[in-house]
């Protein structure tokens, strides 16, 4: 019986020790997907998701951001070595803000999504984002694209988003906020708290002319600054985030 016992024991622990792929497998099999869908969701081939399903290749941090965008799950845990029912939760950690060359190290493996990706515009800890062409003011659509310029006058607010694409998988967290030339000219932007994890669109905004004097403002213009930060933990799917940018 102790010899019996000892070997069920063994069997348990073969069993809640899965490999990465045989998680996936698993995974994908609990969402409703299959290869293809995993293929063109992540944008790698179905060779490539096929060799990580059957052991033959292992998950690159890129792709754990991929997957965990597709599964909701943050992408440290798809970087685990094994994972099984009694697997030990995933180790929280204080959200910390990515610097310069972690930002670009994200988009190039495509853990986070900027479109358009303008390394210029990286700061020490943070991305200046630009004014994309379609602006609302007093009701009325403006095509910034068409009229070149477009000045804010003193007491007037305006809506618009960023001409760039933001996506963020379910573990990282966005603070958008204005940059020193606004401020210096009385501009006020204002937007959501955060840019959620999950999120995907053009950030929208508002901006508001607390100055003297009218503010000149060109489609592509620097408008603020996006701080991106790597969370201890990946957002839950309860309230999932909608796409934005619509102004």
């Amino acid at each position: 019986m102790a010899a019996g016992s000892r070997g069920k024991r063994g069997t348990d622990s073969t069993t809640e020790r899965a490999s990465p792929g045989a998680h996936l497998r698993a995974e994908l099999k609990r969402l409703g997907l299959d290869q293809v869908t995993v293929s063109k969701a992540t944008g790698v081939s179905r060779q490539s998701v096929n060799n990580i399903i059957n052991g033959r290749q292992p998950i690159s941090r890129a792709m754990a951001g991929k997957l965990g965008r597709l599964t909701g799950h943050s992408s440290d845990y798809w970087l685990s070595e094994s994972f099984g029912q009694r697997r030990a939760p995933e180790r929280a950690r204080a959200a910390a803000p990515l610097v310069n060359h972690q930002i670009d190290r994200a988009v190039r493996d495509g853990v986070i999504a900027i479109k358009p990706f303008v390394t210029g515009h990286l700061r020490t800890a943070s991305i200046d984002l630009t004014l994309g062409g379609e602006i609302m003011v007093n009701g009325d659509k403006i095509d910034l694209g068409r009229r070149k310029l477009l000045k804010l006058k003193p007491g007037c607010a305006l809506r618009a988003a960023t001409a760039e694409v933001i996506e963020l998988p379910p573990d990282y967290l966005g603070r958008f906020g204005a940059v020193a030339e606004l401020i210096a000219a009385c501009v006020i932007l204002s937007g959501a708290l955060h840019v959620e994890p999950g999120f995907k669109g053009a950030v929208p905004f508002v901006l508001f002319n607390a100055g003297p004097a009218p503010v000149p403002l060109r489609l592509g213009d620097i408008i603020g600054s996006l701080e991106i930060l790597s969370l201890g933990a990946a957002a839950g799917p309860d309230r999932p985030a909608v796409v934005s940018g619509q102004v």
